[in-house]
């Protein structure tokens, strides 16, 4: 029984797409030309590729043309077992939603008790400048009214 090569049927699609011949992408994955050919015809009859026939020659990287940033996936780059694991990863995050509005709801909490506290500081500090400005009144009148011994 033959060996059957892996690949990557996304990874084989943007090649396709980006203008790679069948030859180069089956020695990049070390599989016959004919297996990337049957994965072309694939491609062109479900829609995913257009065209049906292979370029003959190669582009350079500064003919290949610039379509989109690559952090930017279409579903068709992004295979089934990557969605799952993405729609997972979502609905994980989706869980811990009411976790976090407490956490959110209890550093609210804080930081109104911070903001009384400085408030109460704040009052008691101008009662403490109050009684001493009283206070220096009471021991030096003289200063307070004007008056000099002189």
């Amino acid at each position: 029984m033959a060996r059957k090569a892996i690949v990557d049927r996304n990874i084989v699609l943007q090649l396709l797409k980006e203008g790679e011949t069948s030859q180069s992408i089956a020695s990049q994955f070390g599989v016959s030309r004919q297996a990337i050919d049957l994965h072309r015809k694939e491609f062109t009859r479900t829609g995913l590729l257009p065209g049906t026939k292979a370029p003959k020659t190669v582009k350079t990287a500064r003919e290949k043309p610039i379509d989109k940033p690559a952090a930017i996936a279409t579903p068709q780059d992004v295979s089934l077992d990557q969605m799952i694991e993405l729609l997972i990863k979502a609905f994980s995050a989706l869980k811990r939603i009411p976790e976090l509005e407490a956490e959110v709801e209890k550093y609210r909490r804080d930081h109104e008790k911070l903001l009384n506290q400085v408030e109460q500081l704040e009052q008691t500090e101008k009662k403490r400048k109050e009684q001493e400005t009283r206070w220096s009144m009471l021991q030096h009148p003289d200063e307070a009214t004007g008056k000099s011994d002189s």
